[in-house]
């Protein structure tokens, strides 16, 4: 028995948009009203693969075996002379999705059979990158429906035999008031108790997965449809990279974005993504594991290497407008000390044979890279043993005269302490710790600094003197002496950063650097760390160097805006002056303060 027919006057008969079909779910037709299922129990696998049989011609079955997604429009019926009906299956190796669209009359007609390219398994391409490649408009497609799209295919066994259509269906698509079980019988389901509609299944507003689209579709003209998902995701990260960018950014009913030299820029000449097209570019690149965040809306992180690009932390979230996706590049090549132009007296921090060496400074500030170029300089000057313990390993240190191992890091601080510990036991020279952000982990830095080893760290804080403060806070007033007078003798330097634009593009790093000399050392113990400023001023000839020196020093020769350098500042009226000692018109932050 053909079930097709009854399957579209189902579709008619309520009024509905699209019918749906996916094993282990409820058959069920989005209308303007909500969604209406079909049965009342969830469909298998071979049920919905004989139907999808009954749907597909021959070649376009063979076309779907061959890349695993197809689009079809189905022939005019006398039935129904004035609609016509879309099918759009996808399939992996265990798991089929299908679904027939319904077009109404005076819609645009479409090419009859069109075969959507997929991905290589085991992702699966999603509907709305087949609707995108057979010149399908948003506006074609509820979107109630776009919110079913997040349904994702994992792979699957090998698919059985479809037999006929009438013996798969007839143990699921059980009718809502059949006189007796389907089970007890063992007949196939009617066409009129397959498709009519339940009356205990009355629209609700939780029907819909997700709300993906808030807003009704709106009558303008529907934006140009993006490029296929995978070699559209691609290009988009290699154009980022080519513009130097350190993020990429994608939005539902927005054009892609992308963060270079601490600016954001949209990505002129792209189309406006959907958030059908936000869905099928993420799938090219998310884990199996994590696709269901997309239903659920979840936030999800992952890492993936891209080539001619490299390293990329992707994360996807939801909000009111749909999904998205940020993508952070992370730098591949490492750069040199001689390359950020580190004074002398920061290169030597890398030669010291014990003691705790900070990096710091403020979020997105170069602390990663600045900390790697250190690691390189051991690696070509030293003979030692480096383990590196980071949350992501971007930056890949070949054999030089020194033995680096780098460990990845994904957990949590505890995690992260866990790795150091163990790394401590493996007998290391220098231990290079990405992100120093608890207590226990700051404690286990200044008992391996007061050991023997030399510990490099990066550290949250806007200067050197607010990162000596902010090692303080991390412990009770109980543990304020003890700590003192480890820092005291063990620290060795503290290199403060942040990243300036320059005028005309491009950014620089201003740096502030604080050494342990013996007068830094009594200030510290004493825990008197409001003094950190004047001794830093008083160490310059030790190769002290005050933020706001190196600040006045770009404005003066006209690298750095005066403004964007006032932002950075502690201390603004000993920046001022500072400037006007040297000639600066400083009006212009005047204003500001």
């Amino acid at each position: 028995m053909n079930l097709v027919p009854s399957l579209l006057q189902a579709i008619i008969r309520i009024d509905g948009e699209v019918l749906v079909m996916h094993p282990g779910d409820k058959p069920y037709v989005v209308a303007p009203s909500g969604q209406v299922e079909l049965a009342s129990r969830g469909l298998t696998l071979d049920a919905v693969t004989g139907i999808v049989a009954q749907l597909l011609p021959s070649e376009v079955q063979d076309a779907l075996d061959h890349v695993g997604a197809v689009q079809y429009t189905m022939p005019s019926s006398p039935e129904f002379p004035h609609d016509r009906f879309t099918v759009v299956v996808a399939r992996g190796t265990s798991d089929i999705w299908a679904e027939i669209r319904r077009r109404r009359p005076g819609h645009l007609e479409r090419s009859e059979t069109v075969v959507a390219d997929a991905p290589p398994p085991p992702v699966m391409p999603t509907a709305s990158a087949r609707d995108q490649e057979a010149g399908l408009s948003e506006t074609d497609i509820p979107s109630s429906v776009a919110a079913e799209r997040l349904a994702t295919v994992p792979p699957l066994e090998p698919e059985p035999d479809k037999g006929d259509a009438q013996s798969i269906a007839g143990d699921e698509l059980e009718p809502e008031e059949a006189p007796e079980p389907i089970e007890a019988s063992g007949a196939a389901p009617t066409a009129e108790s397959l498709t009519e509609p339940s009356p205990r299944n009355a629209p609700s507003a939780s029907a819909v997965v997700l709300p993906m689209s808030r807003n009704p579709i709106r009558a303008e003209p529907s934006p140009a449809p993006a490029s296929d998902a995978l070699s559209g995701l691609e290009r988009l990260l290699r154009t980022a990279a080519a513009r130097g960018a350190s993020t990429l950014y994608l939005s539902s009913d927005a054009r892609p974005s992308v963060r270079v030299d601490g600016q954001l820029q949209g990505l002129d000449g792209e189309p406006v993504h959907t958030s059908s097209d936000v869905i099928s570019l993420l799938l090219t690149l998310m884990p199996e594991r994590s696709h269901e965040s997309l239903r659920t809306g979840a936030t999800t992180e992952w890492i993936c290497d891209i080539e001619d690009v490299g390293r990329v932390r992707c994360m996807s979230f939801s909000d009111h407008r749909g999904p998205g996706g940020v993508f952070r590049l992370m730098p591949n090549r490492i750069v040199s000390v001689e390359q950020l132009g580190l004074p002398r007296d920061v290169q030597s921090l890398a030669i010291e044979p014990e003691g705790l060496v900070l990096i710091v400074g403020p979020r997105s500030s170069g602390k990663r890279t600045l900390i790697s170029a250190l690691v390189d300089l051991i690696n070509r000057l030293r003979r030692d043993h480096v383990i590196t313990v980071e949350r992501e390993v971007n930056i890949v240190h070949e054999r030089g005269s020194s033995f680096v191992s780098q460990r990845e890091v994904r957990g949590g601080d505890d995690e992260v302490l866990a790795a150091a510990r163990a790394a401590l036991r493996e007998d290391p020279d220098v231990l290079v710790l990405g992100q120093i952000r608890t207590g226990p982990l700051m404690n286990l830095a200044l008992e391996a600094a007061a050991s023997g080893h030399l510990i490099i760290g990066g550290f949250w804080a806007h200067n050197a003197a607010e990162s000596i403060d902010r090692i303080l806070d991390l412990y009770g007033p109980e543990s304020a002496r003890q700590v003192q007078l480890a820092l005291a003798d063990t620290l060795r330097g503290v290199v403060a950063q942040v990243l300036l634009p320059k005028v005309g593009g491009g950014r620089i790093a201003a740096r502030e650097v604080l050494l342990n000399t013996a007068a830094v050392a009594s200030v510290i113990a004493e825990g008197k760390t409001s003094q950190l400023p004047m001794a830093i001023e008083g160490g310059r000839r030790s190769g002290m160097v005050p933020l706001i020196d190196a600040l006045a020093a770009y404005v003066e020769n006209g690298v750095v805006d005066i403004r964007e350098a006032y932002r950075h500042v502690a201390d603004r009226p000993a920046f001022v002056a500072t400037l006007k000692r040297h000639g600066v018109d400083t009006s212009a932050v005047e204003r500001l303060a």
